[in-house]
């Protein structure tokens, strides 16, 4: 039958399955679903907040003049369709295809786990000399706890600066009665205060130490060349450099003028910015434990929504596609294990040498390849590549 209508046999099974056009552009339920009102509202939201995505300016909508702009994919689909659905940023993207396997440092409330790193500011004069902004963020909410901006970076000044933001934070070490055996504090959750950082200079300097065994808080550190094992801080420092609401200068001319900057992209971090990794709202919202209120408010809004298009409720549902606005479990500091050491604690696991490794590797590579050609082949485990004189004879007799 599908050579009789001229299509493709998997194009035909499909049709027998569904009658409904699934091509990529086809016209489906979904989009007749607004009316034009609506879809004017959300054109005129996406062009007049061109730095925000459909994510962070559904939630802003929502929370700032309780209005439900659509569903998050529907806004990208008018984004495409007035071409303006482009890569936001000016850093190239990157190849970010690592394992998975890590060992986790986790925060599932504010005050738990601290993160902190030290980036460089260009002076004006002398050319190719830096200040030195020192950062520390609170894991799970995001919030930029303390930051300091000096001429030089070392461990006496970063002493000083971990102290005055674990005083901001409410960490205080408590009377030697609450003080384990090792030193450490456990005042807050009846846990240790993490401080995680990566492996620089200032970070691992005797001074610094000293001070964070006075404190009585836990001190973890990247793996050497592994940047990715501190990624909360280094995305931060990321925003704070190549973002567009608050512009970063090409250098500052004092140490002043830094200072004055650097406390007015915080004050806007804290407070206005709408953070992806907690449900787009603020990092001081979250610190402050507003996070469920405001989810709650969301989900109300739209359960209105729905209760108003009842078709359009029907088929969410139908889907199994109602967004529920709901605050991340946790947040995880994880270094990353590299390929390579993945392959060496299989082969340490299965107790076989590395030739013997790389023939198991090379046999499920053949295994696939002759699954692909012939896909007709038994796909259990039990196949083997004995089964190959019979692949070797079909190849024969089609080519004959």
């Amino acid at each position: 039958m599908a050579g009789i209508l001229g299509i493709g046999q998997n194009t035909y099974t499909n049709w027998k399955k569904s009658l409904q056009d699934k091509r990529k552009g086809s016209s489906h339920p979904n989009n007749a679903k607004y009316s034009n009102e609506e879809r004017q509202q959300a054109l005129e939201a996406l062009l007049l907040n061109p730095d925000m995505s459909p994510s962070e300016l559904q939630a802003k909508y929502l929370d700032e003049y309780e209005v439900y702009l659509g569903s998050v994919k529907w806004l990208y689909r008018l984004l495409e369709e007035i071409m303006c659905n482009n890569k936001r940023g000016t850093d190239k993207s990157k190849n970010n295809d690592d394992s998975v396997e890590r060992r986790t440092l986790v925060a599932t409330a504010p005050k738990q786990v601290l993160v902190w790193d030290i980036t460089y500011l260009y002076k004006t004069n002398p050319q190719g000399e830096y200040y030195y902004l020192y950062a520390v963020m609170d894991l799970y909410s995001r919030k930029m706890i303390h930051w300091e901006v000096h001429d030089i970076q070392s461990a006496e000044i970063a002493a000083k600066f971990i102290e005055k933001a674990v005083e901001k934070v409410g960490f205080i070490k408590g009377d030697n009665s609450i003080i384990r055996a090792d030193g450490r504090n456990t005042d807050i959750y009846g846990r240790v205060l993490e401080l995680h950082s990566d492996n620089g200079a200032p970070m691992r300097g005797s001074t610094m130490v000293a001070k964070c065994l006075e404190l009585g808080i836990s001190c973890t550190y990247n793996r050497p060349r592994h940047s990715n094992d501190n990624a909360h801080m280094e995305a931060s420092f990321r925003l704070l450099k190549h973002g567009h609401e608050v512009v970063i200068p090409q250098s500052f001319d004092t140490l002043s003028d830094a200072r004055a900057w650097v406390d007015k992209y915080y004050n806007w971090y804290n407070n206005i910015h709408r953070h992806s990794g907690i449900c787009y709202i603020t990092p001081s919202e979250c610190f402050d434990g507003k996070g469920d209120e405001i989810m709650s408010r969301r989900n109300k809004i739209i359960e209105k929504f729905f209760e108003n298009h009842k078709k359009q409720k029907a088929l969410v549902e139908a889907t199994d596609k109602i967004k529920q606005w709901q605050m991340p479990k946790n947040a995880v500091v994880m270094p990353f294990y590299s390929k390579r050491s993945k392959i060496k604690n299989k082969i340490r696991a299965t107790k076989m040498d590395s030739s013997e490794f790389a023939m198991v590797g090379k046999e499920k590579m053949l295994k696939a390849e002759e699954r692909k050609s012939f896909p007709f082949l038994p796909q259990s485990p039990s196949f083997s590549l004995k089964k190959c004189e019979f692949i070797h004879k079909y190849k024969s007799d089609v080519t004959n």
